[in-house]
């Protein structure tokens, strides 16, 4: 757990101010805390608020494993091992809250597995098969980051396909940023996302990065923490074995009742 950094009620209202171009609003007022880990409780504490992938993945290098998954001195440790298991040459891990949120401010304080060709991915998506009442079936990558220092965000929308120069594919907006003389897996970083009916913001380490209308992202979503295994991150080798996404804390916040962003 991350003790010595900015109250993260403070930090939240600097990053409204910066959302709304004004002057920031009374977190104590405005802004509640309304779900967090700190990963300083046991593995079954984890157990008891998130799901954990168990199987191969098609679409991926690794196979993903509660065994992948750890908590131990107040850090959750997603772990990729080169391990032959569900078919798949490596294996990782990837987690999912139990509950599902709709709409607020999502921050996660986490550091990168220290090797290329790994995904380290903080998200939200609703679990397949879940009802999209509102919207699309979407996925918000907040950050799918790649080691050193590459910051990659993301809006898919799942539940169309559209076809470019013969090839189909669902339609998404990527962003990405190369931080200049950063190495991610060495000091922690904060990368966050205020989600609203209107627009989607997302920010690192307090700044804001991008900013996009809201157009599918209406139904409610599952934080998701993944480490992965892949070939767009960069070359896969022996040195990504036992290398490890590293996380903080996980917090939600929700405006109040009675009060605006705006």
């Amino acid at each position: 757990m991350n003790r010595g950094s900015v109250p993260a009620w403070v930090a939240l209202g600097l990053w409204v101010a910066v959302c709304t171009q004004a002057a920031p609003p009374s977190p104590t007022s405005q802004w509640a805390l309304v779900w967090a880990d700190e990963f300083d409780g046991s593995e079954a504490d984890l157990d008891r608020r998130w799901e954990s992938q168990n199987g191969p993945s098609t679409h991926i290098l690794c196979s993903r494993w509660r065994e992948n998954v750890s908590v131990s001195n107040g850090l959750l440790r997603l772990v990729a091992r080169k391990e032959r298991r569900g078919g798949q040459d490596w294996a990782a891990g990837s987690i999912w809250t139990r509950e599902k949120f709709l709409y607020g401010y999502f921050e996660c304080r986490y550091r990168y597995a220290g090797a290329t060709g790994l995904n380290n991915s903080f998200w939200l998506m609703p679990v397949r098969g879940e009802d999209i009442v509102t919207g699309k079936f979407f996925e918000i990558d907040i950050n799918e980051g790649h080691y050193p220092n590459r910051i990659n965000t993301n809006i898919h929308n799942h539940s169309d396909i559209i076809e470019t120069n013969g090839r189909r594919r669902h339609p998404s907006w990527p962003r990405s940023w190369t931080i200049p003389d950063a190495d991610f897996s060495k000091e922690f970083q904060v990368f966050g996302l205020l989600w609203n009916e209107r627009e989607l913001v997302f920010f690192h380490n307090g700044k804001e990065l991008r900013r996009e209308p809201n157009r599918i992202c209406h139904s409610p979503a599952r934080v998701w923490l993944s480490l992965a295994v892949i070939s767009w991150a960069g070359p896969v080798t022996e040195a990504s074995h036992n290398q490890a996404m590293e996380v903080d804390y996980v917090r939600i916040y929700r405006i109040q009742t009675g009060s605006r962003a705006d």
